[in-house]
């Protein structure tokens, strides 16, 4: 009888130190990407978009993660999986809102980089090569004029001069 209770509690000991390990490897991971969020917003009081990007970077690396280990091993504490999966997705949310912030203020960020916003071309015209709306300094490459006033553009950022073009590969009417 001594026997088997001290195998049991060997056993949970064992178990528990499993997930003691994962729980605090998600905990970790949370923390970091906490300590970046916090980071973003000086560098937003002080319109450094640039340093707003790299924290965007830091905090999307560290969700990936985040997730894998949660993903892989994090179900063998069901409680602490469903909690992180909510973590994870709310960091998602928070990066499209300030990524969408830092191309609102500083779209030159985003040179290189894949995105979708949305848009209203205040001028649409062809050069004989390509269809081009218009508004400010953004004009976006387009195969067709839209059917639509507003829509929403996905491709990738390129800095020319003072112009940033987008050279679509998607333009579809906004959903109201």
């Amino acid at each position: 009888m001594l026997q088997r209770l001290k195998s049991f509690l060997s056993n949970a000991a064992v178990v528990l130190s499993i997930l003691g390990i994962i729980t605090f490897s998600l905990f970790i991971f949370e923390e970091a990407i906490q300590m970046a969020t916090f980071g973003t917003w000086p560098a937003q009081y002080a319109n450094d978009w640039d340093l707003v990007m790299q924290g965007c970077d830091t905090i999307g690396s560290i969700n990936r993660a985040m997730k894998v280990v949660n993903h892989t091993v994090g179900w063998i504490q069901p409680l602490a999986f469903f909690s992180y999966r909510a973590f994870g997705k709310s960091t998602d949310y928070y990066l499209k809102a300030l990524k969408a912030k830092v191309f609102a203020n500083s779209p030159e960020c985003f040179s290189g980089r894949r995105v979708e916003f949305k848009f209203v071309p205040r001028r649409i015209f062809s050069d004989g090569n390509h269809i081009k709306l218009m508004n400010g300094r953004i004009c976006v490459l387009a195969k067709t004029i839209p059917k639509a006033r507003k829509v929403v553009v996905s491709g990738v950022v390129e800095k020319k001069g003072n112009f940033l073009i987008v050279r679509a590969d998607s333009i579809k009417p906004v959903q109201e």
